[in-house]
């Protein structure tokens, strides 16, 4: 018999503020090198599952120049320490600088809630960092939700940033939270659709507790890819959440804001990977929609 290993706990009754704008106040800062509008956007995670970020920012950003890091040789981070992932996303960082991008996204939660603090701390000099988790809180406020349910790797859940950012603001959200490390590593294996992920699925979300949940959030990137197996199983009954919406949303606002956003098209988005091989030309394009050409690039 096969058995899975689970990790949660509840945060709950927090205190309520109408401050909503607080809750993306730390992002970004503004950088000492002016930008300008023609630069491309830089973007990155762990492995491929970013590419569901992407794929969303082009769809509401047509103009921009996208340049994507896929970290595959790393992945998942969802079982790494925050100092490992630290450690590897400052490189990535570094990577995208050198190609002169005018905005970071980490596409990747694992890395928002570990790193994102201090790659911003580092890095807000040079360039303008943003993370995948305040802007689905904030869309979490505004909606008014009270009851939500979080899936996402180890590294996310142990974090605590979700309720800790929260608690910043005050809000009163009863939060239900299970590490799903099975998930991501899956997904990249193109087991998405597969008898395998519909048990392990079941495994993790026939936890009582998510009954009470109004909403879920499929807190890591990978997950919109089994977006439509979650709201099958709880009967289409839930509000489905991730990150790449609200994230599209705020960076639009941010670049409109900064008179930073691209009126057209010059150059071609670019693809890279720390690691390549054939078995992901069939998960890239399930990721992102389309067959793209990938670059592999050692750090």
């Amino acid at each position: 018999m096969r058995r899975y290993c689970f990790f949660y706990f509840r945060v709950k009754n927090f205190q309520k503020t109408e401050n909503v704008k607080s809750i993306f106040a730390s992002l970004p800062a503004t950088q000492a090198v002016p930008m300008k509008k023609s630069q491309p956007i830089g973007i990155f995670d762990s492995g491929i599952g970013g590419l569901t970020v992407a794929r969303m920012l082009e769809k509401e950003l047509p103009y921009e120049q996208l340049i994507y890091f896929g970290d595959t040789a790393h992945m998942p981070y969802g079982d790494k320490t925050p100092e490992q992932i630290l450690q590897l996303s400052r490189k990535i960082v570094s990577f995208l600088i050198s190609k002169q991008v005018k905005i970071i996204i980490i596409a990747c939660n694992s890395a928002s809630s570990a790193a994102a603090s201090s790659l911003r701390n580092e890095f807000w000099k040079q360039v303008e960092i943003m993370g995948v988790i305040r802007p689905v809180v904030k869309s979490i406020v505004q909606q008014q939700i009270r009851h939500v349910g979080i899936i996402g790797t180890q590294a996310t859940i142990q974090s605590n940033i979700y309720p800790q950012i929260l608690r910043e603001n005050g809000h009163k959200i009863d939060i239900f939270q299970k590490a799903t490390p099975l998930l991501a590593p899956m997904i990249e294996a193109g087991l998405a659709d597969s008898a395998e992920m519909k048990q392990v699925l079941s495994e993790y979300l026939s936890d009582p507790a998510f009954t009470q949940q109004e909403a879920l959030l499929l807190a890591c990137t990978h997950y919109p890819l089994i977006r439509e197996a979650v709201s099958a199983y709880f009967g289409h009954s839930k509000i489905i959440l991730d990150n790449a919406g609200p994230l599209a949303t705020e960076l639009k606002r941010f670049l409109t804001e900064k008179n930073l956003a691209a009126n057209e098209k010059i150059r071609e988005n670019e693809f890279y990977v720390s690691r390549y091989s054939p078995h992901f030309e069939k998960t890239i394009e399930t990721f992102y929609g389309k067959k793209i050409a990938v670059k592999e690039i050692e750090l």
